[in-house]
């Protein structure tokens, strides 16, 4: 008997990503990341005839559109650890920009009791909220929105 219960996946509409393929090869005109054979790429230098283009990322930071933020709270402990937690943060997203060049960092800003971070897109803001847990323990919490492709990330440690 066929199953008519099925869990059907609608597609999550990201308005960065263009319907239409990009010229291969194309650059980018802001930070130099190279689309060829259907990814995104660090190629230096980027191939001759490529066409110039705004690639997705350096448009979201343009229009302060995030697709992942992380709440770190600030306590004694994160003051104390301050310095040490923005390298690894820096580590974080360096890392993840070798293998997918669209994950960067839009802003860090303190506001009130919180450090926020916001980044072009949600696995970037995972990763950093995991390294934090991973090294410091503490509280962490992952919440994505049902339906969206973004991640809010919560992290904080007392003592």
């Amino acid at each position: 008997m066929k199953r008519m219960d099925k869990l059907i996946q609608e597609y999550i509409h990201d308005p960065y990503f263009t319907k239409e393929k990009y010229h291969d090869p194309s650059v980018c005109e802001r930070c130099g990341v190279v689309y060829h054979n259907g990814i995104f790429e660090w190629i230096n230098p980027p191939p001759a005839n490529a066409e110039k283009f705004i690639c997705p990322a350096c448009r979201r930071i343009e229009d302060k559109y995030e697709g992942g933020v992380v709440y770190l709270k600030i306590t004694p402990y994160l003051q104390k650890h301050k310095e040490e937690i923005f390298n690894q943060i820096k580590n974080v997203e360096e890392e993840e920009m070798k293998y997918r060049p669209l994950e960067r960092i839009i802003s860090i800003e303190e506001q009130d009791d919180e450090i926020i971070i916001k980044t072009t897109y949600e696995h970037l803001a995972r990763r950093i909220g995991e390294a934090i847990h991973r090294a410091h323990k503490g509280d962490l919490k992952l919440n994505y929105p049902e339906g969206k492709k973004y991640v809010r990330v919560y992290w904080q440690r007392e003592e």
